[in-house]
């Protein structure tokens, strides 16, 4: 019973981190197309686009991470866990460069993509 509402816990996270990158495509897809309907310059807003889809992208990684660590659980073999563990560094590492991109953009042009929310 346990382990049934722990697949079904599983499910849904991979459901949910699935969710949240199609949000964020589909939100920086819109970003985009507005752009070209009010024929804003794509680059006077392209930081701004970039980080909105960083940040979901983000998120995603870590709702993902957390399945995997739940999915582990249920079937500990040594080969599970290094897989866990190898998928862990990589989605990290990933995850750590995007917010590092973010954070080490140019002042001025992060201040201003950041004004417009």
């Amino acid at each position: 019973m346990f382990e049934t509402a722990l697949n079904y816990i599983v499910t849904a996270l991979e459901i949910v981190g699935i969710a949240i990158i199609l949000l964020g495509v589909i939100k920086t897809i819109y970003m985009f197309g507005w752009c070209l309907v009010k024929r804003i310059r794509i680059s006077t807003v392209m930081t701004e686009i970039r980080i909105e889809l960083s940040n979901y992208l983000v998120l995603s990684l870590e709702v993902i991470i957390g399945r995997d660590i739940i999915e582990t659980f249920l079937s500990p073999s040594l080969n599970d866990i290094i897989i866990l563990v190898v998928l862990v560094l990589l989605r990290t590492l990933l995850a750590f460069f995007l917010n590092f991109e973010i954070t080490h953009m140019p002042k001025k042009t992060l201040d201003k993509a950041l004004e417009k929310k």
